[in-house]
Formats: structure tokens, C-alpha cells, sequence
């Protein structure tokens, strides 16, 4: 339960640094969900291991990514001379292993890691404040 709390809380502090700066159509809700989904996904196969089930773990992830990268392609949009969408798609992307990595038990890495993104996403804030200011 904690861990899908968690990544759900990841997910959403992120996608409303999104939508509050990018204005992006990549919210909260949709980061929330995304990293929620790919951390119910690790919680779920570590139980179906655990339970007898025998299959490839690995896989899940490798089948995620095209799945991830799918939908961030459909946010990027071009306009004039001009791409939007771009950093809100590879935000979508790497939200998917930090749920996973919370769902299996690595919390220090998906914490960490979410920690840098947020930072990575924030600095075009902080590093160019005042610069458009009159």
C-alpha cells in the first residue's frame, strides 16, 4: 500500500510542476497515473513470483517502454518552427521505471530519481529568472 502511495505522490508532484509552469496537457493526474499503473505492475508481478506464477520479469518493463513511449509521442506537437510537448513526453518516460523501482522495493532510487527530475524540470525556472523581466 505504501508503495503505490508513494509513487502515486512522485507522479503527482511532478505533473503539477508540469502543468504549472509547461501549462502542459500532461498533468498531475496523468503523471500520477502512470507512475501509479507502472508500480502496481511491479507490485503485482513480485506477488504473482512469490504465489508459484513463473515468468519473465523482466519483460514487463520491456514492454512498457514502447507502451510509455506511445503516448509521449502523441503529447509533441509542432508548431511554426517550433516543438512543444518534448519535455513533458521524456518526463512520461521516466516516471515509468521510477514506479517500478518503487514497486519492487527500491524506494532510495525511485526517490532519488525523482528528486533529480523534479530538479531537472525546475531549473529552466531558476536558472532564467528575471531574464524576460522589463
Amino acid at each position: 500500500m505504501l508503495r503505490l502511495l508513494l509513487a502515486t505522490a512522485i507522479g503527482w508532484v511532478i505533473g503539477r510542476e508540469r502543468k504549472i509552469h509547461a501549462g502542459s496537457c500532461g498533468g498531475s493526474r496523468t503523471m500520477a497515473l502512470i507512475c501509479l499503473s507502472s508500480c502496481f505492475l511491479a507490485v503485482f508481478s513480485k506477488e504473482l513470483l512469490a504465489s508459484g506464477y513463473t515468468f519473465d520479469f523482466s519483460r514487463f518493463m520491456a514492454y512498457l517502454l514502447p507502451a510509455i513511449g506511445f503516448l509521449g509521442m502523441s503529447i509533441v506537437n509542432k508548431h511554426d518552427e517550433k516543438i512543444d510537448g518534448l519535455t513533458t513526453s521524456a518526463t512520461l518516460l521516466v516516471l515509468l521505471p521510477i514506479g517500478f523501482a518503487i514497486g519492487v522495493g527500491y524506494y532510495f532510487y525511485g526517490i532519488i530519481t525523482s528528486i533529480i527530475v523534479y530538479f531537472i524540470l525546475e531549473s529552466k525556472y531558476i536558472l532564467h529568472k528575471g531574464e524576460n523581466d522589463v
